[in-house]
Formats: C-alpha cells, structure tokens, sequence
C-alpha cells in the first residue's frame, strides 16, 4: 500500500500533526516508491517557490489584519573564531571509529581576529524557508558591485546522520549602498543549520570575517539552539575547525542526557591535556557515561543516541557497552550510517574470501543501500575483474554524492587502471569525468577554499585523467588520440611530475624530440622536490637535453610562471615585533639590500605541516643563493613548530594584524611572494607555487 498524494503533499509542506508525520516517516523509510515522490514534491515546491512574484504593497496584511502580532525574529549568522586540534592517541582512536562513517576531515584553522564586528551577515526567514541575507562590511569587498554568498546547510535526517552530508545553495547579493548588500537564499523548510562564507563574483577573495565563519542555528520557542542545530553545528565544526571544542561543550551543558556531546568533549580533552589531568579526568566522564547508560536502558533511545553511546563507551576502554550498544544500533535501525559502518568493519576484519565479502555486501546494499557501502563493494570488484559486476557497484557509487571529489574519482579511475579488463570501463568513466566541468561555486568546492587553490588541484586531477587516457588510446592502437591526451595533460597542469610522465609515453613511441623537451621543462623547474619524479633507472635510460633545450625550457618555464602573479602595492612600514619585543617592519626583516621575499604567514607556527617545512628545508640552499629571504609572521606566539633544528624556525609577530592586512590574507596559513620593488606578486595556499614564483622572479 501507498500513501496518497494530498497526505505526501501535506507531510512535504511540514503541515501534517505529528503523529501522522511520524506515521508517514515510518512508511517512508520501507517504501522507496513514496520516498521518491515525496521528493518530487519537495523539488517542485522548492522550484515554485524560486520563481519571481510581485511582493504585497507595504502594510496591506497590517491594513488586512490590524491586530497586533510580533515581528518575525531575525537571527544574525554569527561569527566564532576558530581553534586548533592537537591530535593525540585518544583522539586518533576516536577519528578512526568517526571515520568509518564519514569522509576524512580538511582540517583548515582559522584566525583569531581582533576586528570581529567589521563584516556582520544578518538573515531574516520568512515562512517556506526563504531567507533575506544582508551582509555589511568595511573590507575590500565592500567596493564590489555585488557579492556571492555560499551556504551550506543541514535537514535533519536521523537514519543518515554520521555521514553529516549537507547541502549547498549560493546566491548573489546585490550593493544597496556602499559596504551593504543584500540577497534572497530560498533554503528548504526544515534546514536547522546553516555556515555560510561571502567572497566576490570570481571566487578570488573570501571574506570570512578575517578567519571566522558566519552560522545560523535554529533557535527553539525560548530563543535557544534546538538539539539538531547543535548537533549538526558540531559535525560542521569538524570539518571546518571552527571551534568544535568550545561547541561541544556548550552543547553538553545545554543538553547533558545526550551521550554525543560529551563524547566530542572527551575527544577534545583527550588531545588538548596533558596525561597528568587527563588522569583525574576519566573518573567524571566514567561517571557520567554510567548515568547515560542507565538513561538509555530505561528509556527509548534513537539511533544518535545509541551510536554515541558505542563510541563514547570505546573512547573511555568500556569495550563491553561499547559493543552492546553497536549491537542495539545493529538490530533497532541498520539503516543508521553507524550501524552500516560497524557492518562493513565486521565484514571487513572477516576471514572470509573476497568472494564472500562481495556477496555480504551486496546482502548489505540490498537492505541498507549505504554510500559506504557502495565504495567497499567496488574496491572489491576490482579483483574479479569482470566489468558487469564493477559497473553495477560503479553505478552504486555514482548516485552518491557522499564524499564524492574529483580527487577521489581520479582514484577510481586509477584502480580501474590496474586490471587491463576493465580498461574498456575506465575509458568511459574518465571520459565522463573531463566531460563535466567542475564548478568552482558549487560544492565540488570547500567553502573555505580559495577559488585559484581549487582550480589548482583540478587541473591536477585532470591531467592525471588525460594521463591515463592516453594509456588506453594508445594500447588500442589509436596513436592520434593518445598524443591528443597526452598533450592535453601538459596544457592542464604545467606540473614536473606530469612533464615526467608525459616524457615516458613519448619516448615509448619513439618521439625522442618531444620526450627530451617535456624532459627540460621536469628538470628546469626550480623547486626541489621531496621525491623525485623519476627513478634512476629511467633517468639514466633518457637523452639528455641540449643546452639550448634546457634554455628553451627555462624561458617558456618563466613565462608560464609569471604570466598570472599580481602587481599590488604594499606598505612596509613597521607592525612587526621580535621574540626580544622589538619593532621592525617586513623590509626590515627581509634585510638590506633586500631582494625577493618569500613571506609564510600563519595564525599559529604549529599550524605549518611538517611537509612545508621539509620542502623550505630542501630549497633552502637554492633560495639562498638567488637572494630569495624567506620571513615567517605569526600572530599568535603561543605555540612553537616544533623541534626543527635543521631551519630557521624564527617567527615575526604580527600583534596588531596590520601586516595581514597589508597582504590581504584570509586563510590561516598562506604564503606571499614580494618583488625587490616591493610590490606584491603572490598570494596563494601552496608553498611549492610560492617556491616556484620567488625563485623564477629572482633568477
């Protein structure tokens, strides 16, 4: 039996009682036809609701209805500031029982900014969802015309909440005066929470309020966070880093009988303290894990609960709870994420063969239908090679959009790679993937990431794609179209590792004058590596280049380099402060006689991955000795990088932020690149582009 239209309608539209909503859920979860049409209607409204109708004069429903009625409520998208994650091995544990159910966390921190008030996104929501946005601020995006809002936004949807997989809108606001824009966002009823960025119509400058995010929580009838808003705030947290520590713990104080809180706070403690207070720690949280067990088992927990319950219990080495309530969360609902994770570990850790633990999991697909799911099916697909049996879980996989990237289907495709039988699959599925464009506004792209760092990393993924194409052109005998691909792989991405591998097919096929010259441009780039592109064995097996192809290359190597760097003018004058207290400013520290500057900026010196480090280390000798100073500004002084002997890990500091204003940072960690005139050249997130500009400037 189905359920009528009028009562789907009603239930999409959030006008059904709540007992016949939950009627409805019920049925929903069991009938996938009536899912897919209360979908439906939910699009078509949504569609409805975004075409153009004239507004009401001013005051009619007052004139209509003259009464008294209190004015909706306008929530301000607030803004917090951002803190770091140190990791520990409890909290290692912990990522790994997370990290059965959701996509590995992009842990980027933002700054603690003393101009907190100076961009301000306010949202007023009318009924239906549809929400006015007004954004003021005295940035440099306040010249701007008009201004783009990104959003992110969660609906609550208990059977499918460990995958914390929200949804995404963007809208243009338009300048109503200077500084003030103003903009229509028409997101679904439902939504409880909401982050949101702004940046200009290029994606070339995000505004963040200099490091914060601006979130909207769903408030409750006395004006608080409801339970979902927090819960989804703190899931939003940690794949921002915006604070998910002190959210926790505001959470567990509103809502002290829900386990999941207080086992992110135990996650957060367990890596922030040190081992002597996380001694006279554990006994609370023992204490309290018991009361919420003897809550749980008295009363009627969800499928949140329950999960939360497990993982809190493991966190605290209760082992025992811990797999009772896995297998509650098991057998009251196996469609929760959790519970489809915990199967797949199960299966995984099975000393079943692989033929087994394909048809486990199609057993699993058929009743639970997981994106987890679908992705362990098909790396076992592999090793059957039988292209009807990987396509059905390629399929599978392809109607997610959970932890969906470019990165990761360039992956698949090179898994796809390795079994020649299914090379006839892997044509078409790369082919698939260059043929969609990649939007820089949608969600294909983080909401903290720059548009230039995205495109940068697509254009990557994309030669790799024409990497391999080429591969199965050629096996095929089709010599036009593999050159054609392998061509197109060196216009995607000027990179030395795709020269390299773009060399190696040429010199199979004979074109020893187009290998030696993608040989030049590889070798010419002035970065030092931290591995090499190429083993010794084919480095002793290649022609070496003449000295004027090296020369060749070396020029169009500059050109390509400098063809986008910047010309903006900057200001030296002072804001910088030693370790001893002194001031200096950044000319000053760059030196006399100063040349080109290479300037790493981060909010904390803990912040900067030991992989910059290690390749400033091993550019070190080459920076020197073209001139290149490199100067490294913080703004707090809190924290040390750590025991790095082998560089200069002496950090400026930035007290009064006017350095980062002067260079327009908005990210935690960017780099810059002055000129000897003291122009700014580059502003961008990854150190081996910085490298490459300073060095090409300076020789």
């Amino acid at each position: 039996m189905h359920i009528d239209y009028p009562t789907l309608s009603a239930f999409a539209d959030g006008d059904l009682d709540p007992a016949s909503s939950a009627d409805v859920s019920a049925h929903l979860l069991a009938c996938a036809k009536c899912r897919g049409e209360a979908q439906f209607i939910r699009e078509l409204g949504d569609g409805l609701r975004a075409l153009q109708t004239p507004s009401a004069p001013r005051h009619a429903f007052d004139r209509i209805w003259p009464e008294d009625r209190e004015a909706a409520p306008v929530s301000e998208l607030r803004t917090h500031g951002r803190e770091p994650m140190q990791r520990g091995w409890r909290i290692a544990l912990a990522a790994g029982v997370v990290g059965l159910m959701a996509a590995a966390f992009v842990l980027t921190f933002g700054a603690d900014r003393v101009m907190a008030g100076a961009s301000a996104l306010t949202l007023e929501r009318a009924d239906g969802g549809a929400m006015t946005l007004r954004y003021e601020t005295i940035s440099p995006l306040g010249a701007e015309t008009s201004v783009r809002a990104r959003i992110r936004y969660w609906i609550p949807d208990s059977l499918r909440f460990a995958q914390n997989e929200g949804r995404f809108s963007e809208i243009e606001l338009s300048r109503e005066a200077p500084g003030r824009f103003e903009g229509v966002a028409d997101l679904p009823p439902g939504t409880v929470y909401a982050v949101a960025t702004v940046e200009d119509r290029e994606g070339n400058y995000l505004d963040t309020d200099f490091g914060r995010f601006w979130e909207y929580l769903e408030p409750d009838g006395r004006g608080r966070p409801t339970l979902d808003a927090r819960r989804y705030q703190v899931l939003a947290a940690l794949e921002l880093n915006a604070g998910a520590a002190a959210i926790a713990q505001r959470a567990a104080a509103e809502f002290p009988g829900q386990p999941e809180f207080w086992f992110w706070l135990l996650s957060f403690e367990l890596a922030a303290l040190p081992a002597d207070s996380i001694d006279t720690l554990l006994p609370i949280h023992e204490a309290r894990l018991s009361a919420l067990d003897r809550a749980a088992r008295d009363g009627n927990p969800g499928p949140v609960e329950i999960d939360a319950l497990s993982r809190y219990a493991r966190l605290l080495e209760r082992s025992d709870l811990a797999d009772y309530w896995q297998g509650e969360l098991r057998a009251r609902y196996p469609s929760h994420g959790a519970a489809a994770a915990a199967t797949l570990q199960e299966i995984f850790l099975s000393q079943a063969t692989t033929e087994e633990k394909l048809a486990a999991l199609e057993e699993d697909w058929a009743r639970v239908g997981a994106p987890t799911t679908a992705r362990a099916g098909l790396r076992y697909s592999y090793e059957f090679a039988d292209p009807i049996l990987t396509e059905q879980w390629l399929r599978r996989h392809e109607a997610s959009s959970w932890g969906r990237s470019l990165s990761f289907d360039t992956e698949v495709a090179r898994s796809l790679m390795d079994v020649p039988a299914l090379w006839p699959l892997a044509e078409r599925w790369i082919l698939d993937r260059l043929a969609n464009s990649r939007d820089w506004v949608g969600p294909e792209r983080r909401l903290d990431q720059s548009r230039y760092s995205f495109e940068i990393g697509t254009r990557q993924n994309r030669a790799n794609l024409y990497l391999h194409l080429s591969r199965l052109r050629l096996d095929r005998g089709d010599l036009t179209g593999g050159i054609d691909a392998v061509e197109r792989s060196v216009e995607e991405a000027w990179n030395p590792r795709v020269f390299a591998r773009a060399a190696e097919i040429h010199r199979s096929l004979g074109s020893d004058a187009r290998a030696a010259q993608l040989t030049s441009l590889a070798r010419v780039d002035p970065v030092v590596p931290l591995e090499p592109y190429l083993s010794d064995e084919h480095e002793a097996a290649q022609r070496t280049p003449a000295d004027a192809q090296l020369a060749a290359a070396r020029a169009a190597m500059q050109e390509r380099v400098v063809a986008g760097i910047l010309n903006e003018y900057v200001n030296f004058d002072g804001g910088l402060r030693t370790e001893t207290g002194g001031e200096t400013a950044l000319d000053q520290a760059a030196g006399a006689g100063r040349g080109v500057t290479l300037v790493l900026y981060t909010s904390r010196p803990d912040f900067v991955p030991d992989e910059d480090f290690a390749l400033l280390t091993l550019n070190a000798e080459r920076l020197n000795s073209t001139g290149v100073r490199t100067v490294l500004v913080t703004q707090r002084t809190d924290s040390s990088p750590g025991d790095r002997p082998e560089i200069d890990a002496q950090f400026l500091h930035d007290p009064d932020y006017r350095v980062w204003e002067e260079l327009g940072a908005w990210r935690t960690l960017q780099y810059f690149v002055l000129d000897r005139g003291g122009r700014l050249r580059h502003r961008g997130e990854q150190l081996d582009t910085a490298l490459r500009i300073s060095l090409v400037l300076a020789m």
